[in-house]
């Protein structure tokens, strides 16, 4: 009999657990909703593509990762990377008109601030979207991104605190802003935060290693590269932010250095660049962004070289974008 009872307690108990874990498996997940004002600390891993002008291919003969005219980074890794959030709000809201304070710098980041890529939020999302006024969304910014290279010192990429200065953080003369709305539309309610499209506009400043002959340089851009990713399930998410393609990024020399170039002149176009967010260094995670980053095809920019126009001529000027096509080139990472 005691052998009995003990039976009917574990049988008991185990009913008790099985009952308790059904209805929390009903309950919606926390991890749905978008979270408050704060931070998001990450990894996070990077690479890009640029199609160098035709005046400056000469120097980068021989220089790794270069089958002119395309210029392929190595892979890229920073341990640290931050990304501020703000508390949602809705969209096309007088929060969102006038700008909210996002992640725990308080940055101001508003609607008028912000260029999202075509078709945004709904454009390659995988599932059920819907989007327009009174949609729930959150503005955002990459506070903090150095990314060195894996296998050695150089190339690094700076946003954020490391705008300015590749070795004292400072806030940035640029922010990256960015934002990410909910696919639940119109009224929806938070615990259908997530899914989500997510998308940040980004300033760097690029420290390029000497080479060949290429001696060394700082490169920016003054228009923002649009990363995003169409489906966020999380945050911080894993997921790879890939620049939109239907933009045309100019990637320019920071300082002089006569006679090779001027400042601002432009080395040349990003073609392909992807942010791994979540991502560490293990070799696993390395493996699994190159092989995703050589499977994304990228265009390819066609310029004039015709001579400085007069104004109104309607001749296009020396280096201006007349075309933007998918590329034979094919350089692996």
């Amino acid at each position: 009999m005691k052998g009995m009872h003990e039976g009917d307690r574990t049988m008991k108990r185990l009913f008790a657990f099985a009952l308790t874990m059904s209805v929390l498996a009903a309950l919606p997940a926390r991890a749905q909703q978008f979270p408050p004002l704060g931070d998001d600390n990450t990894s996070s891993l990077g690479s890009f593509k640029i199609q160098v002008n035709n005046q400056y291919a000469t120097m980068f003969a021989g220089c790794p990762g270069f089958s002119n005219p395309i210029l392929s980074s190595p892979t890229m890794y920073d341990p640290a990377t931050r990304v501020g959030r703000s508390n949602a709000l809705l969209d096309g809201s007088a929060a969102d008109t006038n700008g909210v304070p996002v992640g725990t710098a308080g940055t101001i980041v508003k609607e008028s601030m912000l260029f999202p890529p075509p078709g945004y939020p709904c454009a390659g999302a995988t599932g059920a979207c819907s989007s327009g006024p009174n949609t729930r969304e959150i503005h955002t910014e990459v506070r903090s991104l150095r990314m060195v290279n894996l296998g050695g010192p150089l190339p690094v990429v700076r946003a954020g605190l490391w705008y300015d200065s590749s070795s004292v953080q400072n806030p940035p003369s640029r922010i990256s802003p960015g934002e990410v709305e909910s696919h639940s539309g119109p009224g929806g309610l938070p615990t259908n935060d997530l899914p989500a499209s997510s998308f940040f506009n980004i300033f760097v400043q690029v420290d390029m290693p000497a080479c060949g002959g290429f001696p060394g340089a700082t490169l920016y851009n003054s228009s923002p590269l649009i990363v995003k990713n169409p489906n966020l399930t999380a945050l911080p998410p894993r997921v790879v932010y890939l620049h939109d393609s239907s933009t045309v990024v100019p990637i320019l020399f920071l300082k002089a250095n006569p006679p090779l170039w001027n400042a601002n002149d432009i080395l040349g176009y990003f073609v392909l660049a992807g942010h791994g967010v979540g991502f560490t260094n293990s070799q696993s995670d390395v493996s699994q962004f190159n092989s995703f980053m050589s499977s994304q095809p990228f265009t390819c920019v066609t310029t004039s070289s015709t001579a400085t126009s007069k104004p109104n001529s309607g001749t296009a000027t020396p280096g201006a974008v007349i075309g933007i096509n998918p590329c034979s080139q094919t350089t692996p990472f």
